[in-house]
């Protein structure tokens, strides 16, 4: 990574954030202790969306969103969006007001600081090289999804780096679909110009679309096979050409 202004205002805001970010975290071990897992949703929703947002802010990134009239009120979601850039998460997490979890890659766990954020809001890790162990994974996600906990899936298993969406995995959609919840596909679209693109922080704009839900409570089984290549094509349809 070249090394700009930019790019060291993030550094050092990010270097500041993990110093601090135990002691934000306290309050939510306390809470989940007590049983408390709605105000402890609140409290580390509020904490993560503020984060990002003036992350966003310092590193002049823009981000629009489209369709925030779309999301249900419902909580028994699954938000599934393509994959284009590394701050792809920090979009869903600071933009969507609804806390999520994420299906994410178990490296992650050995992020000091991070693996804590990635308990506190509800993430599942997934070994992607042990099918049983991917299969657990989706299971607890389905979990999550039937008490009350929305989670967020990449069907595309990794980042594309461009505006480019990869195939969509199958298998990724069992979370939905076992699930039986209401489908939110999300369209990214820009974030793979912020590092990927150019190898250096860059200001940029960023697209988040809401597509209209998807309740699958309302769908027979061979109509949930026919809807992953709809969501597919949904999400993809809302990239710029």
């Amino acid at each position: 990574m070249k090394f700009t202004i930019n790019n060291i205002l993030f550094f050092i805001y990010v270097g500041l954030s993990l110093t601090i970010a135990a002691f934000f975290l306290l309050p939510v071990s306390v809470l989940f202790l007590a049983g408390n897992r709605r105000k402890a949703d609140r409290y580390i929703s509020f904490i993560t969306k503020s984060y990002y947002r003036l992350l966003f802010f310092i590193i002049r990134v823009e981000v629009k969103v489209i369709g925030i009239e779309n999301l249900p009120s419902s909580n028994k979601l699954c938000f599934i969006s393509n994959h284009q850039g590394f701050f792809d998460i920090a979009v869903i997490v600071g933009y969507i007001p609804k806390m999520a979890g994420f299906i994410a890659k178990k490296e992650l766990i050995k992020i000091p600081v991070l693996n804590l954020w990635i308990w506190a809001i509800g993430c599942v890790l997934i070994d992607r090289k042990s099918p049983r162990g991917s299969y657990r994974a989706i299971k607890k996600g389905i979990r999550q999804i039937q008490n009350g906990h929305p989670m967020v899936i990449f069907p595309e298993g990794t980042r594309s780096n461009n505006s480019t969406m990869n195939r969509f995995k199958p298998g990724s959609f069992k979370l939905a679909t076992e699930s039986n919840s209401i489908i939110v596909p999300l369209t990214i679209d820009g974030t793979y110009k912020i590092i990927e693109e150019t190898g250096k922080l860059t200001a940029s704009t960023v697209r988040l679309i809401i597509h209209p839900a998807i309740d699958l409570s309302r769908y027979s089984e061979p109509e949930k096979m026919n809807l992953i290549k709809t969501v597919e094509s949904t999400i993809k349809n809302g990239l710029q050409n």
